[in-house]
């Protein structure tokens, strides 16, 4: 109740919460699911083994509760301010619990005397195990790794997570909660048969995030492919037994919102596995475990936590709850009848709610006609804006919330009746749903051994023919009204959105009603290659239905076609192709590449609905409608908050010297990374970083550089020290492969090296630079060494269009609006604008000082200048400018760099205190490009 109460509450406020998606689904998973199958597993234990434990031992088991709740409330306390090695504690924790409830659970099986049911209490203990092995994979995954690997990590998590631990356990307990729920009765043999399915699914689910890991299509769908067969095996048999419960005559009608809720979730979570099975089965490539990153498997949350997780455990409690209180028959049938008030019409109203949430996320034809079809074609997805979400989701959030009142409600009622006298069966009747005493509240034995009867005598019919009536007349009643409140939320968020202009579509609505479809499709191949749609204009009758047969025949990169509909082809590899079902074209409208960068550089097409009538362009209407931040508003920080706590100062000081022969492998990878306080950037980076390592090397040294792709779009390398043909050396590579850049370093200087796959100012701004020292012959040895690397940044505001292309919670993505405006929002040292005045440099009182200067753009340069001090030395782009043996007695103020310059100045400092140095174009050290010098006596 606790967990639930709180979920409520941050529903209620996860707007203003960061990592709300992420602290939602693990409220549910780690807190109420977790916590509940620790309960009831030992429940159902010791009913199922009767190997009831005695009082005593209860305060034994709540230390294990403890450490559960203990590590769910560290793992989220670090993982909302991104503190991931208390994430780790917090995993070990829930880890420690779940290792030993599941050796409790093999003690009590030990000493059990031939027991019936030790399947089910097996597959808890199979389950616990797992859980330690997807809380280790979570807690990686809090580190943020790139891709692949966060894409691997995801879908193992949930495969080991949701499939693992929790399938198993849901499917072990059905064989024994479904039949108690339907009072009904299951052979044991036939339970025993079909427990063999459990093995099956435990064994499947180590194939399949084995597969996950290693990249592995095939073992995964193979492994997958098992997982079905094998929960198939037990589904059968679940099948059977609920047609004969839900068809078995009783004078005490059933308590429908248990096996409803339960047998919905069950089939949110076949389909669910299925549609992961299909999934991971097309993104099979020749980068396959790239094309399957972690946006793409968290397309699952949805019908996995909210069809799945919550209805099963919803219809479980709803049953168990009422039977576990006791206090007689009566009271147990009263507090039944409370938590099924409105069963169906809740049952299909959140079933629905949950469907059309997953079909809008999936964005393709086929799912935006059955979308059409569940709200019998008064929506469509493309009008499905973020208003009718808002309410849609109220809906749903309304439905789980009842779950609350009417246990309360359960609970009075229960407590009234408690010890009320119950009129006796009728001999040769089913008995009315009663299982507890008050003197014992004990989940049953389930009802085994031979199907009873069902052919009561013919006035039993006659008795329970008007009740049976009622119950479907009232069953039909609530599918409608489950039905139309669905229809009436979808209709009035409609309504809305098209007013407020929020639906991802809204122009052209008046004219596409008289635009009548013709029956007729149009088929176009388009290329995709070198940041062009080949055609780039589409010509298309009005009313036709548009497929587009597109193909990637680009070498290197990545690309995408997404339609102003919202359809999606999805990132298609060099070389992979897709057909896109555009749907019934009424109007001009267009498509574009949603890859960074790539929509800026012109990657876009035009759909032109010919014989429409004029004036119906949605792009003219969503501009017209267009809302929300200004694109070019500034992102602001805080520039005099210390970084944040995850935030690792970078080390300033020069690299010591290297040999003649030098081999670096520079890793791409693609993170989440705070740039200043508060303000996290969507980066690309070499080594997971903004701003690369600083490498060095001697004169006339070789440097071999490995280039490893573990991002999800091509990447490249342009070393500016060296003199190599572009063509190979710096060719943008697809994910998952790399390569060899191999120079000579014949001349002295601080070089830029950076990404050059276009377009480069995006990734650039990403992070994407970094500097490669190179010492001028017999240059003298100093006391301290610094390097600072400029490099200026411009982000999408919250809200602003653009914004929801992020692939990382929280972070913000690089605007190549404000890039083409020259509108940064921050210009910072060494990745971080004040990681050097919470953590300033150090020096010495007559110590001399050099400070290597680079300005890696992507745009700007500097003008260095040291606060208090007086340069003596100027090295600037390959030659002297300044030395003090030059004998005119001259001094610099400040080192003048344009876009990839570099060189470095000398200084000595006279006085204690604490210097500054900035770009003296001074709108750029205000945001962020500032460094503090601390010097001590």
């Amino acid at each position: 109740m606790v967990w639930m109460l709180a979920l409520v509450v941050v529903v209620l406020v996860h707007q203003w919460l960061p990592q709300a998606r992420w602290l939602m689904v693990h409220m549910v998973t780690l807190g109420l699911i977790t916590t509940s199958i620790m309960i009831w597993g030992q429940h159902f234990a010791e009913a199922l083994l009767k190997t009831r434990l005695g009082e005593e031992s209860r305060p034994r088991q709540l230390p294990r509760l403890r450490l559960l709740t203990a590590g769910v409330v560290v793992t989220i306390s670090g993982m909302l301010p991104g503190w991931p090695w208390l994430v780790v504690l917090g995993a070990l924790a829930v880890s420690a619990a779940l290792l030993w409830y599941a050796a409790a659970l093999g003690a009590q099986i030990r000493a059990a005397l031939a027991p019936r049911f030790a399947f089910t209490v097996r597959a808890y203990v199979a389950a616990a195990c797992l859980l330690p092995v997807g809380a280790l994979l979570g807690a990686v995954m809090a580190f943020s790794p790139g891709e692949p690997w966060q894409g691997r990590l995801m879908l193992a998590h949930q495969i080991v997570n949701v499939l693992g631990f929790v399938g198993l356990t849901v499917t072990g307990t059905l064989l024994t909660l479904w039949p108690t729920v339907l009072r009904t009765r299951i052979e044991v043999a036939a339970a025993t048969r079909a427990a063999g399915g459990l093995l099956g699914m435990f064994l499947a689910v180590l194939g399949a995030v084995a597969g996950a890991l290693i990249g592995s299509t095939l073992l995964g769908c193979a492994a997958l492919l098992a997982y079905l067969g094998s929960f198939a095996w037990v589904a059968v048999t679940l099948v059977r037994v609920g047609v004969h419960g839900v068809r078995q005559e009783r004078r005490v009608p059933l308590s429908p919102f248990p096996f409803l809720s339960i047998a919905a979730g069950t089939g949110w979570f076949a389909l669910t596995t299925a549609g992961l099975l299909v999934m991971w089965w097309r993104s099979a490539d020749a980068q396959m475990a790239s094309s399957l990153v972690a946006a793409d498997v968290q397309q699952l949350t949805v019908p996995f936590v909210a069809g799945f997780l919550l209805q099963v455990l919803l219809g479980a409690m709803s049953h168990l709850l009422p039977v576990t209180l006791g206090g007689g028959p009566r009271a147990t049938t009263a507090a039944l009848a409370v938590m099924s008030r409105g069963a169906v019409l809740r049952v299909v109203a959140y079933n629905l709610v949950v469907a059309l949430f997953v079909l809008a996320e999936r964005a393709t034809a086929g799912s935006g006609a059955l979308f059409s079809a569940l709200t019998l074609g008064t929506a469509e997805v493309a009008g499905f804006g973020s208003l009718s979400r808002v309410l849609l989701s109220l809906l749903g959030f309304a439905v789980l919330v009842s779950f609350v009142v009417l246990l309360v409600l359960a609970v009075r009622t229960s407590s009234r009746l408690r010890g009320t006298a119950v009129p006796l069966p009728t001999p040769g009747r089913p008995e009315p749903a009663a299982s507890a005493s008050p003197a014992r509240s004990e989940l049953p034995t389930p009802s085994v051994g031979p199907s009873p009867s069902v052919g009561p005598p013919t006035t039993s019919r006659t008795a329970t023919a008007p009740a049976a009536a009622s119950m479907d007349r009232r069953a039909l009643t609530g599918a409608l009204l489950g039905l139309g409140s669905v229809l009436g939320a979808t209709a009035l968020g409609g309504s809305l959105d098209r007013s407020q202009g929020s639906t991802p579509d809204t122009a052209g609505t008046a004219s596409a009603a008289a635009v009548t479809p013709t029956g007729e499709t149009t088929t176009i191949s388009v290329s995709m290659a070198e940041m062009r749609f080949t055609p780039d204009r589409l010509e298309v009758p009005a009313g036709n239905t548009l497929v587009i047969e597109l193909s990637n025949d680009d070498p290197h990169d990545v690309h995408d076609l997404v339609l102003a509909t919202g359809t999606t082809s999805g990132r298609l590899q060099p070389g992979g192709s897709t057909v896109l079902d555009g749907g019934v074209v009424v109007h001009d409208m267009e498509g574009w590449c949603s890859i960074v960068g790539h929509r800026a550089m012109g990657m876009t097409l035009s759909i032109v609905a010919t014989g429409a009538a004029a004036g119906t362009s949605a792009d003219e209407g969503a501009v017209a409608a267009g809302s929300g931040p200004d694109e070019l508003a500034r992102v602001s920080a805080d520039m005099m908050a210390a970084p944040g706590p995850d935030v690792a100062v970078r080390d300033a000081r020069l690299p010591a010297a290297t040999g003649p022969q030098q081999r670096v492998t520079l890793e791409v990878v693609e993170v989440a990374a705070e740039i200043a306080p508060g303000v996290t950037m969507d980066a690309m980076t070499y080594g997971g970083a903004v701003v690369g390592p600083v490498l060095r090397s001697e004169l006339g040294a070789r440097l071999t550089v490995d280039l490893v792709n573990h991002g999800s779009m091509g990447h490249s390398l342009d070393l500016h020290a060296g003199r190599v043909s572009p063509d190979q050396a710096m060719r943008t590579i697809p994910p998952g492969e790399q390569l060899e850049y191999a120079i000579t370093t014949d001349h002295a200087g601080i070089w830029l090296y950076h990404c050059s796959t276009m377009p480069m100012s995006v990734h650039l701004s990403a992070g994407m630079v970094g500097a490669l020292v190179v010492p001028p012959p017999e240059l003298a040895p100093v006391e301290r060494e610094y390097v600072l690397v400029q490099s200026e940044h411009y982000l999408v505001p919250v809200g602003a269009p653009g914004s929801e292309s992020t692939t990382h919670e929280g972070a913000l993505p690089v605007s190549p609006v404000k890039i083409a405006a020259e509108r940064p929002d921050l210009t910072v040292f060494n990745g971080h604008a004040t990681q050097y005045v919470r953590s300033p440099l150090e020096a010495r009182v007559g110590e001399r000082v050099r400070l290597w200067v680079l300005a890696a753009g992507p745009s700007r340069g500097i003008s260095f200048h040291v606060v208090g001090g007086v340069f003596d030395t100027v090295f600037k782009e390959g030659a002297y400018l300044l030395r003090p043996e030059d004998g005119e007695g001259g001094g610099a103020q400040a080192l003048d760099l344009a876009a990839a310059q570099g060189g470095f100045v000398e200084l000595v400092f006279d006085e204690p205190g604490t210097y500054t140095a900035v770009n003296h174009s001074f709108v750029d050290m205000e945001r962020g490009a500032r460094a503090l010098i601390r010097v001590t006596a």
